[in-house]
């Protein structure tokens, strides 16, 4: 997922991560950057198509990526806001931002937990 270019491959493997992160929150936070790291490629994927890959096979990809937004603002919300924060603060990311971030944004609520929670306690193996 972090360097693969077959939409199809992008797409079954976000597909399997969404599937498998609620088995494994807590082995799983060690690789809590990537999967950030991840979401942040595929959703510049989705609006530069460096692969110039059929629409189709967008919008199955822009589907997952929204599918492990939702996934990771749900398990991970500090952590994932500050990474949203740091990584689209950048000027060469803010395009990726206002056009699939944003949106993406604007259908959820704000999370208890980025009220009562901070980063480290969400990472916590008794939580």
């Amino acid at each position: 997922l972090q360097t693969d270019t077959d939409v199809v491959v992008l797409t079954t493997g976000v597909l399997v991560l969404i599937t498998m992160l609620p088995m494994i929150p807590q082995s799983g936070k060690q690789y809590l950057h990537d999967f950030f790291g991840i979401f942040g490629r595929l959703s510049a994927w989705c609006l530069q198509n460096p692969g110039h890959v059929a629409e189709i096979y967008l919008v199955h990809l822009h589907a997952s990526v929204y599918a492990l937004f939702h996934r990771l603002y749900g398990m991970y919300p500090c952590n994932f806001v500050s990474f949203l924060r740091s990584h689209y603060s950048m000027k060469e990311n803010l395009g990726t931002f206002e056009e699939v971030v944003k949106p993406m944004m604007e259908h959820v609520r704000i999370h208890p937990e980025l009220v009562t929670g901070s980063k480290d306690h969400e990472l916590d193996p008794r939580r």
